[in-house]
């Protein structure tokens, strides 16, 4: 149980060195970040860090959690894609690949599950 959790934070830690380093690269230089999903597993690794001990045990507390947070990122994933979609239109001079822009939303979307989780395992 203690080993899974130090496994995540390494993880993690890991990946925030990486996560910065190819990201402050590209935000140095001028350019969009393209390693936004190194972001979004890093607050993953994080996350599972914490939520080690409450899944640990296949209970319907357990069960709920993950129900529950991935019932209501449903709608924030609904919602970051209206906002994307307003943002980033034909119409406005914002131009970005699409790639950019679904890398953007999975990350979102990525790190909102995992952190609905915790919320949710704070909350019952």
């Amino acid at each position: 149980m203690k080993n899974k959790r130090a496994i995540f934070l390494f993880l993690g830690f890991t990946m925030l060195v990486n996560a910065l380093l190819v990201n402050g690269a590209y935000i140095f230089s001028g350019k969009f970040p393209e390693s936004l999903m190194a972001v979004a597993l890093t607050i993953m690794a994080f996350c599972l860090a914490y939520l080690t001990p409450h899944f640990a045990t296949k209970d319907e507390r357990a069960q709920k959690i993950r129900e529950r947070a991935i019932y209501i990122s449903y709608f924030w994933g609904i919602g970051f894609a209206v906002i994307l979609m307003m943002i980033f239109n034909p119409i406005t001079s914002i131009n970005l690949a699409a790639f950019h822009v679904l890398s953007l939303f999975m990350a979102l979307y990525t790190s909102t599950v995992f952190l609905n989780m915790v919320y949710y395992a704070k909350k019952y």
